[in-house]
């Protein structure tokens, strides 16, 4: 692993991925891995031969590889995260390679992803530069390989085909699905979880107020798209910034009356942790308060599908 310290140096003299002490670092990547060797061999020298003017980091959390992953990234220009396989969790595993970023905007990546050209990391980022977007996200390809395909929850229809801006407008009890009871409008309840946790970015100025929920085992990424949407900010979904993501193909989905309906464990969680910050606010308690860039909240009614 190497260390790089600005004191003496040019940025000419700085490689790409270098951790640095510099408080102008522009991204962080924080990259979530286990066992993931033949993966990382193929998008860390992506991630390092990014043509970003601006310098950037490149932060992997590794939770517990016996597969060499581990040495192979001790050998690059990149920082190694270790932690213990028995406390891992998406959100946690992210959040603590968050705490070590020094970068203006923080880019997640699971570590089965493998960002497509050198001009991925410009991409991720442009819609930064409204001062409104709070959250962006790249879409996913395949390469159609046998017994592979897309992630369950994201399919290729769910990805748009030209740059869009998911823009909520925050609704009394927004979010919440009980027993496939909803609430907001259609148009909310399409955008308001719209988020892919495997190639995204926000903006650490947020994160800092508001780490990704460790509470939740699964969904972490869709709770945070309604929390950036609930404070006022917008997602923002860029088709150029494409990378390779797939699964192999599992005909155990759970597609059982009760998944359908928000009712497996997971699901529980996930709305517990919306209808709890609801109940806050109806007893006029607001965690989020000082974090909010958008107006007052207005009620809807319940819509049912």
């Amino acid at each position: 692993m190497r260390v790089v310290f600005l004191d003496s140096l040019e940025k000419s003299d700085l490689p790409n991925g270098s951790c640095v002490t510099l408080s102008n670092m522009k991204v962080s990547l924080v990259i979530i891995t286990k066992n993931q060797k033949h993966i990382l061999q193929e998008s860390l020298p992506v991630l390092l031969d990014q043509n970003l003017k601006e310098r950037y980091e490149v932060i992997v959390v590794d939770s517990g590889s016996i597969d060499g992953a581990r040495e192979y990234v001790e050998s690059l220009p990149v920082q190694l995260v270790k932690i213990k396989p028995t406390t891992f969790n998406f959100a946690r595993a992210f959040n603590t390679g968050a705490k070590r970023a020094k970068g203006e905007y923080l880019v997640r990546l699971s570590g089965d992803v493998i960002p497509i050209g050198r001009n991925w990391l410009n991409e991720i980022i442009k819609p930064f530069k409204n001062s409104k977007v709070g959250g962006t996200y790249g879409i996913y390809t395949i390469t159609g390989r046998k017994g592979y395909g897309y992630p369950n929850f994201w399919p290729a229809e769910r990805f748009p085909k030209k740059l869009t801006r998911y823009s909520v407008k925050p609704t009394f009890l927004m979010g919440i699905n009980i027993f496939g009871c909803q609430f907001g409008d259609d148009k909310t309840r399409e955008r308001v979880f719209d988020f892919a946790g495997g190639c995204c970015a926000i903006r650490k100025k947020i994160w800092q107020k508001r780490p990704f929920n460790e509470s939740l085992m699964a969904g972490e990424d869709a709770e945070y798209a309604w929390f950036l949407h609930l404070i006022g900010y917008d997602i923002v979904c860029n088709p150029k910034a494409k990378t390779i993501h797939e699964h192999k193909l599992d005909k155990s989905k759970d597609e059982s009356f009760f998944a359908s309906r928000g009712i497996t464990k997971w699901q529980w969680v996930f709305n517990w942790q919306i209808i709890k910050y609801w109940l806050q606010r109806l007893i006029y308690i607001d965690p989020y308060k000082g974090i909010f860039i958008a107006g007052k909240i207005k009620r809807q009614k319940v819509l049912r599908r």
